[in-house]
């Protein structure tokens, strides 16, 4: 790990973090038109801005030779108490990407355990995220179980 530099992503990394999650996003879902990339970029911009200001959006970043090569992120989400977390803070991992000639080196899980760390040092016991394929060993290993609530969703525009 002495080839790669770990830290605390902050306010001067914003324009950082959103060409990772576009980066991760086009991977993910394919290349989008312009615009539709455009207008994301604009919404991921004002959404860390607000969120890191708030320390409610908390980001770990790799770089090796000045380069970004691994990220990850965690949102702290307030909910209403349940009986397992009373407080209903939850500490929703998100963001996690790494450049594919860097995976397979550990630095998502260096990532992942100190978003963890710095979780706990908050009061925060509970943690979630969703995964790709690709991911879910990492997070397997880590300690997540897979939780059989199904999701769904509706998207109105």
């Amino acid at each position: 790990m002495s080839l790669f530099i770990f830290r605390k992503a902050g306010i001067d990394d914003i324009q950082i973090l959103v060409e990772a999650r576009v980066d991760f996003l086009s991977e993910y879902w394919g290349a989008q038109e312009q615009t539709i990339a455009d207008k994301l970029r604009a919404e991921l911009q004002l959404f860390f801005e607000t969120e890191i200001q708030a320390n409610t959006y908390l980001c770990w970043i790799a770089m090796h030779e000045n380069i970004l090569v691994a990220i990850g992120g965690m949102k702290i989400i307030q909910k209403p108490g349940s009986f397992r977390v009373p407080d209903g803070r939850c500490g929703y991992i998100m963001n996690m990407y790494t450049t594919p000639e860097y995976r397979r080196r550990g630095l998502a899980k260096t990532i992942l355990e100190k978003l963890i760390e710095e979780g706990k040092a908050m009061g925060i016991h509970f943690f979630e995220l969703h995964t790709t394929e690709d991911g879910e060993p990492l997070y397997i290993q880590n300690g997540f179980e897979l939780h059989k609530e199904p999701t769904y969703r509706k998207f109105v525009w």
